[in-house]
C-alpha cells in the first residue's frame, strides 16, 4: 500500500512490526485507544486528521467508493 501511494518508505517492514507488536504487548499501553503513535513514540498525525470536516469529507468520499 506504501509503495503505491509513491511516499517514500522510511521504515522496514521489520520496523513496523516491531513498533505493531509493542502496542501489543506492553502491558502499560493496554487499553490506550485514540493516540496516534510514529513509530515506538507517541507522536501527532497530520494536521488533517485534527479537522472535524475533513475527516467527515473524508468519511464520505469512503463510503461512497464502497
Amino acid at each position: 500500500m506504501s509503495r503505491q501511494t509513491g511516499l517514500d518508505i522510511v521504515d522496514s517492514l521489520e520496523q513496523g512490526v516491531a513498533a505493531t507488536r509493542r502496542l501489543v504487548d506492553l502491558p502499560e499501553l493496554a487499553g490506550v485507544t485514540g493516540r496516534y503513535f510514529d513509530g515506538e513514540q507517541e507522536g501527532r498525525a497530520a494536521a488533517e486528521a485534527y479537522d472535524r470536516e475533513y475527516r467527515r469529507r473524508l468519511a464520505a468520499v469512503t463510503e461512497s467508493l464502497l
